[in-house]
Parts: C-alpha cells; structure tokens; sequence
C-alpha cells in the first residue's frame, strides 16, 4: 500500500497542535488555581481547620460566716469533639465506638438536649407553662422548623412580608408540631440512619450533631461529649486518639455544692442558658453552650461569680488534632462570696425541720382539729438581731444543687417533681386520701379535681396543665421562706400589744375576762373551742396563753382611738408592709427574690374587696341576678370581638363598681350607671334580639347597689377586720423572712436593719473588696418599757405557756410566741392549720432571733421544738430533752 506522506505529516502536525492546546490549557489552569485563587483557598482551608477553644472561668466560690466552702469548682475531665470536613465522614463509625468506651466505664453522655424519648417530649427547665411554650418554639425555629412551616403555610412568600398575623400563625403551627415529629425531622435533618440505629443510638447521635450545629451560630467550636468523667476513662481516650477522629481530652472547672441539699434555698443552682433574652449574648455569653446561676445567689450575683472566659485559637489537622496555637487569652476567676451563714445552724434547721415534718405525717391525727398528712413544706429563718445577717435560711422540701451542674444527674423522674409534676394524678390520689369528697355532695372526682387543681385556662388550647392555687403541693424549687406569703396568727399578737401600748390604749396591767368567746358585733360571735376560756388575763399572762378575746378587745380599742389604720401603722415600723401609698419598697433588703406581704390597713382592704366584689358583681349580671333580683343577663367580661365602643364602656362600668364597693352611696349614681348599661345594650349586638327593658336595667343598678355598697362596702366599714387582724388573721400576711424581722426589731430594742445574706465581696485571692455593714432601716421609737413588757410575755410563753413543752429543762432562757394561723375553707381543700414559732434568745441578751413554719403542721407549739435545735446548735448545747409531738398550744 502507497503512504500519502504529505497527508500523514498534516495529520502528525494537527495532534501536535491538540495536544500542546490541551497542555497550555491544563497549565493555564493550574496557574489560575494556585497562582490567582491560591490565596483565596488557602484561607477558606484555614478557616475549616482554625477553630476556637474556650476556657471555662471558674465561678467565685461561695462561703459561710466561718470560711466553710458552701458552693465552688472542681477541675474535671472532659470529652471533646471537634468537627471538620472530614471527619464528618466517619462521624458514626467513631461515635459508636466513643460511646461503647463510655458505656463500658459508667459514664454519662453530655445531656442537655430537652427533646427527649420513651416517650416523646421536651423537658425545658422552666415550672412556668407559657415559658415552656416559648422555649419550645425557639428550639424549632433555632433548628429551621419554622421555614419548613413558613414555605407549608404561604409558599415563597419572602420572611420581611410576613404580617404580624402571619408570624402568630406560623408559631401556632410550630407548637402543633409533636415532639416525635420534631424528633423525625431532626433525624433527616442530621442524616441518621433511623433503620441502622436503635432510638436511643439515634439520639445520641443527635445531640452531638445538634450541639455542633448550635455552636456553629457563633463559630466552629468543640463539643462536649461527656464531662466529669473519671481519670481512668480519660486515660483510656487518650490512648485511642488515633483511632477517634476528632475525639480530644481536656479539662474543665465543673460547679459543685458540698453540702449537697444543705443551703440550697438561698444558694441557688446554675444551669443551661434557656432564655431567649439577648442580654446574655450581649454580655459575652455563648447562649449554646454556656451556664448561668438560674436562682438564689448564683443568679443574683451572677454578674460577679461568672469570671472572665478564657480560650485558644488553634489549628487543626485532618483529624481534628490540634497541630498549633494561633493565640490564648487566659480565664479569670469570678469573685467570691463570704455569706452570713452559718452552715451548723443551717443544717440543724433543715434537719429539725424534716425530723419534725416526718413525724407529724407518721402521726397526722396526734393533735386536736388537725390532720397533719400533709406536712410537707416548712420554712426556718435565723437572723442575727444586731445586724439584719441571716444565719440560717431554709425551705423545705430543698433539692442538690448538683443535680444541675453534674451531667447525667437530673433524671426525668426529677426533672417532672421540679418543673412538670403530674398534679392530675397527684390530687387524685390526694382527694381520696383526705376523703374530701364528703365536702362536695354531687359532685364526681373529676369536678372536685378542676376545684383544688384547675386548669390553667391563661394557656391558650390548654388541657393539661394545671394550677396549684391552694399551695398543696411541696415545690423543691420554691422559696417558702422568703417567697411564700402565709397568716402569722397569734405570732402576730406582741405586734398588736407594741401598738396598744405604745399608742396609749392599754397598759401592761389591762385585764380582759376571757370566757373562750368573743362578739365581733352584730350577733357574730366566735368561739375558740381549742383554747377554751383563760379567765381574767392582763398582757404579759395573754401572751403567754395566746388569749384571743384579749388581742381582739385591744384591735377594738385601737381602731377606735387611732383610726382603721392604728395597728398598721406600728407593725410598718416592724417590717409588716409599707405604707401602700409611699414611695417605699417594699422589701426587706434579701439579694435573693422575695415576696412581701402586708398588714390590714384600709387603702389596701378597699382595693382588696374592690377586685373581689367586682368579680362577684359580674358574675351576678352574667347570671341574670341575685338575692331576689331578677333581669335579662348582661356580659362585662372581655370579649375578643368587642368593638372600641363596646371596650371602653365595660370599663367605665368596672371603674364605676370599684368605686362603690370603695365608697359606698356617696359615690354611687344611678344615673350614671342607667347611661352606662343603656349604651352597652345599644352597642353590643349580642343584645340585639334579647329584648332588654328600662325594667330589667333598673334591677341590673337595684343589684349591683345591693352587691357593692350594701354587703362589700358595709363590710368594710365594720370593725371585725380589725379584731382578726390583731390575731393575725385576715388579710395579714407576710414571709417568714419578714416575721422574722419583726421579731429581731422586738428582740434588739426596737432597731430594724435591712436583711442580708452577703457579708463580704472577696476578689480570686480572697482579698475582701466590698463589705456590707449593717445598715438600719428604722428606729422605730417603742420605749423600752413597752417593749420589756412583750418580751416578759413572750419569755413565759417558753416558760409556762403554749411553747413549755419543748423548752422544758432547756440551758438558756429564751422568749418566743406560739401561732395556729388557719384559712377560710381550709378543710374542704385538705389543708389544716400552719403551725408558726417565732422567738429570740438569750433572754437577756438577745443574739437571735427565728421564725419557723410548717406548712399543715397543726398547732404552732410544734415549730417550737425546731427552734429548740436551731438554738442548740448555734450556742453549740448538748440538749438532750425530748423532743417528741406536743398536743397543745396556739
């Protein structure tokens, strides 16, 4: 065959030309990639590799009067992962084996994720229902839930044009969304494999997942695998790194409490950044990640305890090693707490407290007129009378603050008894076990169950929630010693006798016969029928026998000489309220929450019958009448669909009621009234068909004249509010913490000082920077005569009196004052008596003071036999009494 060579050299020319193009593209591209781009990836490689690690400062530590640590940090090992590209890729096969390793050396996985399983549900560390609800939907929309339901409800229509309307509905969609399909969309969301792994796997696998995702809002961080794990696991990961990518040890400062339950009211606990307030990102704080106090003085002075967060910038190889350090910032200790606590006191006041609670529930029917089964929450306030310091503070039940801190600790079994208990179960079961439905004929179980544990009906489509409107359930998380407001009943009793005295009406010799009943006026007279008649008593014998018809005449002849507000205005000086209409706080000077209560005075007993009457007029107008009046029914209540008009009638009609029930005829006018329901009718088309006449109107104003000045307002008129307030029943109602108070100014001469908790501010080295000093609040003018007088009645009451048998034999003199304070209905919600002790010792020489309470304790001699111990273990006595349940006393 002939070879065309002149053809084969023009084809050997044209590959040549190919090949070369092909080469100078290729190396064009090269150029561009390394040459022109080359910095450009470089940093974005960088950027996956860099990553910071932070530091955690250790928190201020918190100490008692005596140096005893009571709150600090112990460095504990952690579990670390750190996520890149590549690891990801083998993010299962090293996960399963980092939890095998753990499971095997009884470790705990890291566990803070509040979408939990078997069965499905969120526990948020919130008792509060509408917070659970707004921290439910942040977890959705965190997680991208909300765009899924955005695009679901209204297409492609973009985020900026969504109308107020439009976000609420998207939030309601987000909360019909069941945590199981939370859980499932997570799963996809995180490619789980839901067939290759058990449920619980694939939640371990999610919360992992889910905590790198969270970190990553606010930059590529570790995450905590297990913290607090034992030394010897710690070594074993070490020695496996290279076969865990992305798998590190570190350390960590992790808080711890001690004493466990023992100050745990004040104390506080710290816990998991929860709240969706932008403040604490505005303060530095890593809203994923981070702790902060979450109540008592760990929330309050958290500002001071936190420390200032430390951390390294380092770089990471492919296999999440860190390979340099880019930089360091060091962490700072917070500062230190030095309390007034005296940890011995407190102690023997949380155990005397549970021993004597214990024993009632063993014996519930030991005292007379009291079923004590349910005795169950108490409170114990120690103050030092000469500077307001308070040695001991304790609620009952308490918790262990390390429940919070130490991962793996709060079961679900503790996370429902601290924020979601099962209230529908437990007043089923509580109805039965106080036999309660003997004082609802008719009614089922159920009806009496919505009665003591309603509904909470503020919950928008809520139907299982409920309230505890009695305080029948003991809350570990709650205060009762400075949160709980209770009747003081005849702990009262030396208030109303200062007042007495010090306003002239009576002396110490007044005598009253006390025949066991008293007349309150109008035919209404009480019979005490536990204490039965006293005979002739002058003040100091009336203290000690807790005479009522005694305290009763003195109310009466106070009101009468000093005015309604006579009583008030002495037991203000104590601490018992503020004037409701000054400028004054109304507190006592704690660092922590409180609430505070207030003692009868008129401004306040207006306002009281002013809310409750209303409601009760409103509800005779709904119901279309009452004591003999009859009409077409009118609907004062808000309605959504009200017009303005409507809207602002209603509450011209409200106001126009409050006044009368405050004021009485003079300030109620019918013509006023008539022109008010006339343009409601006119206005409000649900009665436009309903045939209302001038006739039904007339007895509509006939009714509520009836309601708000003939029954509310007489009644606030009359003098038997001030003869139950001079008991310490009524509307008097204070904390524990305030009584205690009170009882501090008696016992130190008449000086009230503002209520503290820290003494000293202490820098990381313990050098104090701030003292507080006791400061005075008031001096409150009672001449020392009067007041020797109180203490002398109030020494015989541990003498002889109602609080003899557990101060039998006792080392020192002391003086206090029994109180058996009951409340309207108590019985038929299962409740009985709180049984209240206040007293100070020495007699002599005051250095204490205390208030102790038991919540349906029965009668008040039996918080005595607490303040028996609380006095023991401060003056460091060997009491060896007995201190077994006395049957009488107030």
């Amino acid at each position: 065959m002939k070879i065309d060579k002149k053809n084969g050299i023009n084809r050997y020319a044209a590959l040549i030309t190919i090949m070369v193009l092909i080469f100078v593209s290729i190396l064009s591209r090269i150029i561009f990639l390394q040459v022109v781009k080359g910095e450009d990836y470089k940093a974005k490689a960088d950027s996956n590799s860099i990553r910071e690690i932070p530091e955690t400062a250790p928190r201020g530590k918190i100490l008692d009067t005596n140096n005893k640590v009571l709150a600090t940090n112990t460095q504990s090992y952690v579990l670390v992962y750190n996520q890149t590209d590549e690891i990801d890729q083998t993010f299962f096969q090293t996960m399963d084996k980092v939890f095998k390793i753990l499971d095997e050396n009884g470790e705990t996985q890291k566990d803070d994720f509040e979408l939990k399983i078997n069965p499905y549900r969120f526990e948020f560390r919130s008792d509060d229902p509408k917070t659970q609800k707004n921290l439910e939907l942040r977890f959705k929309k965190d997680r991208g839930m909300d765009s899924y339901v955005q695009k679901k409800l209204f297409g492609d229509k973009s985020t900026d044009k969504l109308t107020t309307e439009d976000k609420a509905k998207i939030d309601e969609e987000l909360l019909k969304i069941t945590p199981e399909e939370t859980f499932k969309f997570l799963v996809k969301k995180y490619n789980i494999n839901s067939s290759k792994y058990s449920l619980e796997k694939q939640r371990r696998f999610m919360i992992i997942k889910d905590t790198a995702k969270m970190n990553s809002f606010s930059g590529y961080k570790p995450v905590t695998v297990a913290s607090n794990i034992k030394r010897s696991t710690a070594l074993i990961f070490l020695q496996m790194l290279n076969e865990l990518p992305g798998i590190d040890v570190d350390t960590q400062p992790i808080r711890t409490y001690p004493y466990g339950e023992v100050g745990s009211a004040f104390l506080g606990y710290i816990s998991k950044i929860t709240s969706d307030d932008e403040k604490y990102s505005e303060k530095g704080y890593d809203t994923s990640t981070d702790y902060i106090g979450a109540a008592g003085l760990e929330a309050s002075y958290e500002d001071r305890l936190k420390g200032s967060k430390g951390g390294k910038i380092v770089k990471l190889n492919k296999q999440g090693r860190i390979i340099q350090e880019l930089g360091s910032r060091d962490s700072y200790p917070g500062q230190s707490l030095k309390l007034t606590i005296n940890e011995e006191v407190q102690a023997a006041a949380e155990k005397a407290l549970d021993t004597k609670m214990s024993e009632l529930r063993a014996n519930p029917s030991a005292q007379q007129r009291s079923n004590t089964a349910n005795a169950t929450r108490g409170a114990a306030v120690v103050l030092d009378v000469n500077t307001g310091g308070v040695l001991a503070l304790a609620s009952r039940p308490g918790y262990d603050p390390n429940l919070f801190s130490t991962p793996g600790s709060l079961s679900t079994d503790l996370y429902n008894q601290f924020f979601n208990p099962d209230l529908k179960a437990f007043g089923k079961n509580y109805i039965e076990q106080r036999g309660l439905m003997a004082y609802y004929p008719g009614e089922t179980e159920d009806e009496v169950l919505n009665t003591l544990f309603p509904v909470d009906k503020s919950i928008k489509n809520n139907t299982t929630v409920r309230k505890d409107p009695y305080d029948i359930y003991a809350k570990p998380l709650f205060d009762y010693a400075t949160q709980s407001l209770i009747p003081p009943g005849s702990t009262f009793k030396p208030m109303t006798a200062i007042a007495g005295l010090q306003g002239g009406v009576i002396t110490p010799g007044f005598v009253v016969d006390d025949e066991g009943i008293f007349d309150k006026g109008g035919g209404n007279y009480t019979r005490f029928t536990l204490d039965g008649a006293n005979g002739p008593v002058d003040l100091i014998s009336a203290i000690q026998k807790s005479s009522n018809p005694y305290f009763m005449t003195v109310g009466g002849l106070i009101k009468k000489a000093l005015g309604s507000d006579g009583l008030a205005k002495y037991a203000w000086k104590f601490g018992l309220g503020v004037p409701p209409t000054s400028d004054e706080k109304p507190s006592t000077g704690i660092e922590i929450p409180e609430a505070f209560g207030q003692v009868y005075n008129m401004w306040s007993m207006k306002n009281l019958y002013a809310s409750t009457y209303l409601y009760k007029t409103m509800q005779t107008l709904k119901s279309g009448g009452d004591n003999g009046y009859k009409f077409t029914p009118i609907d004062l209540y808000d309605n959504d669909n009200d017009s303005s008009k409507v809207k602002d009638i209603k509450k011209k009609l409200k106001e126009s009621i409050q006044g009368s029930i405050k004021d009485g005829s003079k300030s109620f006018n019918k013509d006023t009234y008539n022109e008010l329901i006339t343009n409601l009718v006119k206005e409000d088309p649900q009665y436009k068909d309903k045939g209302i006449s001038d006739k039904d109107i007339k007895s509509m104003i006939s009714c509520i004249y009836y309601t708000t000045v003939s029954d509310a307002n007489s009644q606030i008129n009359v003098t038997a509010p001030m003869y139950d307030a001079a008991i310490g029943q009524g509307m008097n109602q204070f904390t524990p913490l305030q009584i205690a108070n009170y009882i501090a100014t008696i016992a130190n001469g008449g000086t009230r000082y503002k209520i503290h908790l820290v003494d000293e501010i202490l820098d990381p080295n313990g050098k104090v920077i701030e003292q507080n000093k006791p400061e005075v609040i008031e001096k409150t003018g009672i001449s020392a005569e009067n007041l020797a007088a109180v203490k002398s009645g109030m020494a015989a009451v541990n003498e002889k009196g109602t609080a003899a048998g557990a101060f039998q034999s006792f080392s020192i003199q002391t003086a206090g004052k029994t109180g058996t304070a009951s409340t309207n209905n108590q019985e038929a919600v299962g409740r009985t008596d709180y049984s209240v002790y206040v007293g100070f010792a020495p007699l002599d020489d005051p250095k204490i003071a205390v208030c102790i309470v038991m919540f349906d304790g029965g009668q008040g001699a039996q918080s005595a036999y607490v303040a028996r111990d609380i006095y023991s273990a401060y003056f460091h006595l060997n009491d060896g009494s007995d201190s077994g349940t006395s049957s009488t006393g107030q």
